[in-house]
């Protein structure tokens, strides 16, 4: 069998099922790894029009389990400078909310923890990505602005379904999940259920 025909006989449905391209795989895990960090807060920004403290805790974790990780094994080369500022960002916040008095009206706080976490969460995704996904580096940098910009556009959705949440779930929704009930939220049985 010629190579030719050995191309053919190899691209033919007897086959079985195609290997996934790596940079499909890379490129995807980076963009749900992104999504899983910015879903949740941009849809509680639509909804509630306040990042919850726990969003902002678990970003926290992880941006500094990975600044310690990084740390311990002295990577310090591994990322650039600003990488390692973005992982130490939410312990500054956390810091800065801890010292900052209550009392005293710095409300302009809860702004900086909602612009850190919606805009940090892209980036912090990216950082993740870069370490944790082995193909990463390998991947065109369309592939990883791509998986960047999914990032963004599904928490600009999650933004807007939790804007818009009305439209699709009901005050029972969120009654039921063990959250409270947004202002603009219709009343009604909960959608999913029958």
């Amino acid at each position: 069998m010629t190579e030719e025909s050995s191309a053919v006989a190899d691209s033919g449905p007897s086959r079985g099922p195609r290997a996934i391209d790596p940079r499909l795989r890379a490129t995807a895990t980076a963009a749900v790894g992104g999504t899983l960090v910015i879903w949740w807060p941009a849809f509680t920004l639509g909804a509630y029009d306040a990042v919850f403290f726990d969003t902002v805790l678990s970003l926290w974790a992880v941006a500094t389990s990975v600044l310690l990780s990084g740390l311990l094994f002295r990577s310090r080369g591994a990322l650039p400078w600003g990488g390692w500022v973005a992982l130490a960002l939410p312990s500054v916040w956390v810091v800065l909310a801890a010292v900052t008095p209550r009392t005293h009206g710095f409300p302009y706080l809860h702004y900086a923890e909602a612009a850190l976490t919606l805009v940090g969460a892209p980036f912090l995704a990216w950082l993740l990505s870069r370490i944790l996904v082995p193909d990463y580096a390998a991947l065109p940098v369309l592939h990883r602005l791509g998986a960047v910009g999914v990032t963004i556009l599904v928490g600009v959705l999650a933004f807007l379904l939790g804007k818009f949440n009305y439209l699709f779930l009901t005050c029972s929704d969120f009654d039921v999940s063990g959250n409270n009930a947004p202002a603009h939220c219709v009343q009604g049985k909960p959608f999913n259920r029958v």
